[in-house]
């Protein structure tokens, strides 16, 4: 029997802000997706899980169109966005609806296709959430998850203090239940659950000009001091509401610096239903 999960006490390490959102709704399913896009074709019912402000989401309708296409995610503020954009490009098979990856809204052996981008390693049980996933596919459906390492972060010039920011960074992941290191582990997790085939890559998020550099420096600031990320820290005694300040002009002015330079690794898994 499944595990029946509290998804009330799941928490979201990350933050959204005005910064966040503005930074999230440039992904682009041609770079997050890249990985998973040959597994994709038109007539595949798709759900975006964790889909956030729905960018990716419309780049994948387009895809599978006319088949219908859905995103979930926890948050329906930021669906906006999405709609948005889905109203500009005239994107038509594409609905936002607010739901978690733990109890999704679908019946079994349903859909050909699911994604999820940058929401496993937030939670603190993968393996129910991926079963879960492999329920609602049908035989022969794929799965395609994409996962930040926080082992493989390049980040220079550096800092004291912006190390300490990094690990906290880290730490706020890890306490609320997540794993900043899960991507390593996609393979492990996917055949676990009973997926075949499977198939994983590595990519980097990356800012490398003046531009993306500012923008970078500027989205990291700006999280270190959202309530969701700030609370945890100081409720757990990790740093004092002055230190996070200082982490947060350290970002700043690292954004300023000439020969600044920023990459995370990000791990890709896909994976078939039997």
């Amino acid at each position: 029997m499944t595990q029946k999960i509290d998804s009330e006490r799941e928490k979201y390490s990350g933050a959204y802000g005005t910064i966040t959102l503005h930074s999230f709704s440039e992904r682009k399913a041609s770079k997050e997706a890249d990985f998973f896009l040959p597994y994709l074709s038109s007539n595949m019912t798709l759900l975006d899980c964790g889909c956030g402000p729905g960018t990716i989401t419309v780049d994948l309708a387009k895809i599978v169109a006319p088949a219908s296409v859905i995103g979930i995610d926890i948050e329906d503020s930021q669906f906006e966005i999405g709609r948005n954009k889905a109203q500009q490009e005239h994107v038509n098979n594409i609905n936002f609806q607010v739901g978690n990856i733990y109890e999704l809204p679908f019946p079994d052996n349903s859909l050909d296709a699911v994604f999820a981008h940058a929401v496993i390693y937030h939670l603190k049980h993968p393996d129910q959430a991926l079963k879960e996933v492999y329920r609602v596919l049908k035989s022969g459906g794929i799965i395609g998850i994409r996962d930040a390492d926080h082992d493989h972060i390049i980040f220079t010039p550096s800092s004291p203090i912006l190390e300490k920011a990094w690990n906290l960074l880290g730490q706020v992941v890890t306490i609320n239940g997540g794993d900043p290191f899960f991507g390593k582990y996609q393979r492990k997790y996917l055949q676990k659950v009973g997926f075949i085939n499977v198939k994983a890559s590595a990519s980097f998020d990356y800012a490398g000009t003046t531009e993306k550099i500012k923008q970078n420096g500027e989205f990291w600031a700006d999280l270190i001091l959202q309530k969701q990320v700030t609370a945890v820290i100081l409720n757990h005694g990790l740093a004092t509401p002055q230190e996070l300040e200082t982490m947060s002009q350290a970002f700043i002015e690292w954004g300023s610096h000439p020969d600044a330079f920023f990459a995370r690794a990000r791990c890709e898994a896909v994976g078939k239903k039997p």
